[in-house]
């Protein structure tokens, strides 16, 4: 493929990369468990809520760490984009290390909600899920997301 017609199928990808994927850190805004209502409906015990908010402070570093590294990485494909003076090359190793530190960052964030799951009875992941829904519901249109949890 002609330079000419790479490098802007390139910024195009970086481009559809960068404002297609959700922050992962979102939904960690969110301590469900720490809700009064989410607390009640899913009858938390104490012990659930404290083993439930210590699952989410040890993986609170590396999420930090990871969401750091993808912010900054993703500031420079956007530059690299904006600029495309880059070769192909450059901008494909650029890309795969985002997408890595994405990855890192997704796995760290979906182990953590495995834990967490893992606390709660069938019952109340069930529960939860509707919970979600009629919070999303609640507060649609409003700038806190939706939990992922």
């Amino acid at each position: 493929m002609p330079r000419h017609l790479s490098l802007p199928v390139c910024a195009v990808v970086a481009a559809v990369l960068l404002v297609g994927a959700p922050a992962p850190s979102a939904a960690q805004s969110f301590k469900w468990w720490q809700h009064e209502k989410f607390q009640r409906e899913l009858v938390l015990s104490p012990e659930q809520v404290t083993r439930l908010e210590e699952i989410f402070q040890a993986a609170g570093p590396a999420m930090r760490t990871y969401k750091a590294a993808v912010d900054k990485l993703q500031a420079e494909l956007s530059a690299m984009v904006q600029e495309a003076r880059a070769d192909e090359a450059t901008a494909t190793e650029l890309i795969i290390r985002v997408e890595a530190a994405r990855g890192d960052l997704g796995r760290t964030r979906a182990l953590m909600l495995y834990r967490m799951r893992r606390v709660l009875t069938s019952d109340q992941s069930t529960k939860l899920k509707v919970l979600f829904d009629e919070h999303a519901r609640s507060t649609r249109g409003h700038t806190r997301p939706r939990p992922g949890a």
